[in-house]
């Protein structure tokens, strides 16, 4: 019994001693996630209603084609932008730099995402700055965080890619 022990506190101690693991595979598929009205409520400052992140390759970039419905709440309603359909595509890159993640950013410091999960089933990624939408200027009219500097995490799920739109 006191063998038994030994080995199950050895095998927690070697597991807590080894790094966490990266996301070293490249992000692939469509994730979708629609947010509804009770949600949106309890987190006024959100300005996502529905999102869409399809991943693939195009010549010998990888990269990430973003569509996202604007709840018409937060910084985008005081902006008009409230409600309104903006798609983005973003150029991802493997960790680099000590960095354990994918990030996929916009061109011309249009901000970006860091790519925390993409396993098949779940995306999770994270920004405190990242533009979507046609504009006359570099990035976009709508930035998906919610407050200046302060990062946000979205998290959506894994949908066929004939169903990945918004809808």
């Amino acid at each position: 019994m006191h063998n038994i022990t030994y080995i199950k506190s050895m095998v927690l101690a070697v597991a807590l001693a080894l790094p966490v693991q990266a996301q070293s595979a490249p992000p692939e598929g469509c994730y979708q996630r629609n947010y509804n009205q009770q949600h949106l409520a309890s987190n006024p400052d959100q300005v996502v209603e529905q999102i869409a992140v399809r991943f693939g390759q195009k010549a010998a970039d990888r990269i990430a084609q973003m569509s996202v419905l604007t709840a018409n709440q937060g910084h985008v309603r005081a902006s008009g932008k409230g409600g309104q359909l903006f798609d983005q595509y973003l150029y991802c890159f493997a960790p680099r730099g000590g960095a354990k993640n994918w990030t996929c950013s916009v061109e011309c410091d249009g901000g970006s995402m860091e790519i925390i999960r993409a396993d098949g089933k779940t995306l999770l990624f994270r920004t405190d700055y990242l533009l979507v939408g046609d504009s006359n200027e570099c990035g976009g009219p709508v930035d998906l965080a919610e407050k200046i500097d302060k990062r946000v995490t979205y998290k959506l799920t894994r949908v066929a890619d004939s169903q990945c739109a918004i809808k």
